[in-house]
């Protein structure tokens, strides 16, 4: 199978894009990490369970939107549950699924790191953007979701 080179700008748009991606993050961590005590994962986490209906997900919905498998969101979640920020419960519908519960103490915690993330995201990201370079930017960051979501994980895509 013949594959075609990346143009010079395809190329350095996707080192670029794995370049900045990890200084970002390593950056806003670092940032939650010295205000608030808490990982850019931690905060994610709190951000997805207070969107979530009543608060509350079921693990494995959780591990899904954070990307995460199944043991490393335990890990994830005995973090949330010693700091205090959310909590596991058996599913009274369901006795064997579990739902993590945002807690009190956690929305607390998710409203007092929010000015630190925004000032961070918006600080190293946002204001690099021109005037109709975000909707495009959305628009391909999330097709490559899309078509990474919804292929076989493994499996080259239709549009290879």
């Amino acid at each position: 199978m013949e594959v075609e080179a990346l143009s010079t700008d395809e190329e350095s748009a996707w080192r670029f894009y794995l370049r900045s991606h990890a200084l970002l993050t390593r950056t806003l961590d670092a940032e939650l990490r010295a205000e608030h005590g808490m990982t850019l994962l931690t905060y994610d986490a709190l951000v997805q369970l207070s969107e979530a209906p009543g608060q509350a997900m079921y693990m494995r919905n959780l591990a899904a939107a954070l990307l995460y498998s199944a043991s490393g969101l335990t890990r994830i979640v005995d973090g949330l549950e010693k700091s205090g920020y959310a909590e596991r419960r058996i599913d009274p519908a369901n006795r064997r699924a579990t739902l993590v519960t945002l807690t009190p103490e956690g929305v607390r915690a998710l409203q007092a790191a929010w000015p630190t993330h925004v000032r961070g995201v918006r600080g190293h990201f946002a204001r690099y953007l021109g005037d109709g370079e975000a909707p495009v930017l959305h628009r391909v960051l999330a097709a490559v979701a899309q078509d990474l979501e919804t292929a076989p994980a493994g499996s080259a895509t239709a549009a290879t």
